[in-house]
């Protein structure tokens, strides 16, 4: 059950963070709007497209910047409770710092399921027609026939490489297989101009069988091979979507797909690390707010530096992400570098001021 504290430092939480959001969300659109305005009105797309376009980018607009916005709220409520003597107060009555900064982690843990969950379902529906709108409206892409380039991957010992692709309508150009008979030998090698999949059936047109043990070559018509990659697994990455417009749900799918046929999964398996990471900044942040609230009291200078511990948050999560998406780290130590580093120097900092 709350108490008459807790109620009352959520009701002011709650009060600024709306504060904070709305306006955070009217100078996004702002900025947004007059940096795409031209390619818009250049579009001839109607009033109603583009405002459906910047309706839908609201979600995605909550989700990235929740967690500075719950920031700069707790840092304002803090520093408002020490103006008005009201922290002085909860001293004078054996109320220390500690326990209202205790509630407002753990409201800031509820707040980050609820931040998670949202990011999941609107946002990600909100970055997928943002998405299309822009490509297919205002750029005028066809987004429903996109295909691969080079693309290749492993199915037990049978190396598949793909001069184009296209997954939608399964078929492609330019196939060559190698039959592999241990890890340095081939023992059959088939090419072929263009492909269809059908069923698990990958068949051939005009194809090229060089045995590699007798020197045979054969030109068959036609050729089915049995393969257990479906060519429509591949549809994600011919739709060009960036990773964070897929569920956590959709990457692990994909992610076991392709890591079964020896393919690079390591944006995809950052990218599923960030959808849980970075929701959780939002309780990273709320603890280095606090941290900051210790050491500062003036309202003007928290709120300077905690821009500055923004962009210092963001730059090693860049940083961590880059690293881990081009397989220098793990994508979990990746992802979580910037969260486990600046939490554990804000919640050393609460712990010291406590005790000290």
């Amino acid at each position: 059950m709350l108490t008459i504290l807790n109620k009352y430092l959520l009701r002011q939480n709650i009060y600024l963070v709306l504060i904070i959001l709305f306006s955070g969300i009217a100078i996004y659109l702002i900025v947004d709007f007059l940096t795409r305005m031209n390619a818009i009105v250049e579009s001839g797309v109607g009033l109603a497209t583009a405002v459906r376009y910047f309706a839908f980018k609201i979600p995605l607009i909550i989700t990235q910047l929740m967690p500075a916005i719950f920031m700069l709220a707790v840092i304002i409520q803090i520093a408002l409770m020490y103006r008005s003597n009201e922290m002085i107060a909860l001293e004078s009555n054996s109320i220390s710092f500690f326990k209202p900064a205790i509630f407002l982690i753990f409201y800031s843990v509820a707040v980050f399921f609820v931040l998670l969950a949202f990011s999941e379902t609107m946002g990600i529906r909100g970055y997928q027609e943002t998405k299309t709108i822009w490509d297919a409206d205002i750029r005028q892409r066809q987004v429903e026939d996109r295909g691969i380039d080079d693309l290749w991957f492993r199915e037990g010992q049978t190396i598949v490489f793909v001069d184009q692709a296209w997954p939608d309508r399964s078929e492609g150009k330019g196939l060559t297989i190698y039959e592999m008979d241990g890890p340095d030998t081939v023992k059959r090698i088939i090419s072929a101009p263009e492909f269809k999949v059908s069923q698990g059936k990958w068949i051939l047109s005009q194809p090229v069988v060089i045995n590699m043990d007798e020197f045979q070559r054969h030109n068959p018509p036609s050729l089915d091979l049995s393969l257990e990659t479906e060519l429509s697994s591949f549809s994600i990455v011919a739709s060009r979507l960036p990773y964070d417009a897929l569920s956590i749900f959709t990457l692990s799918r994909l992610i076991t797909q392709l890591k079964e046929s020896g393919s690079n999964v390591e944006r995809m398996a950052t990218a599923r690390q960030s959808k849980v990471a970075y929701p959780f900044a939002l309780v990273v942040m709320t603890i280095l707010g606090l941290a900051m609230a210790t050491l500062i009291r003036n309202i003007y200078a928290l709120v300077i530096l905690a821009l500055v511990i923004v962009f210092l948050y963001y730059t090693v999560y860049v940083f961590g992400v880059s690293y881990a998406e081009e397989g220098m780290i793990a994508p979990f130590w990746g992802a979580w570098l910037a969260n486990i580093l600046f939490g554990t120097l804000g919640l050393g900092q609460i712990i010291w001021a406590e005790k000290s």
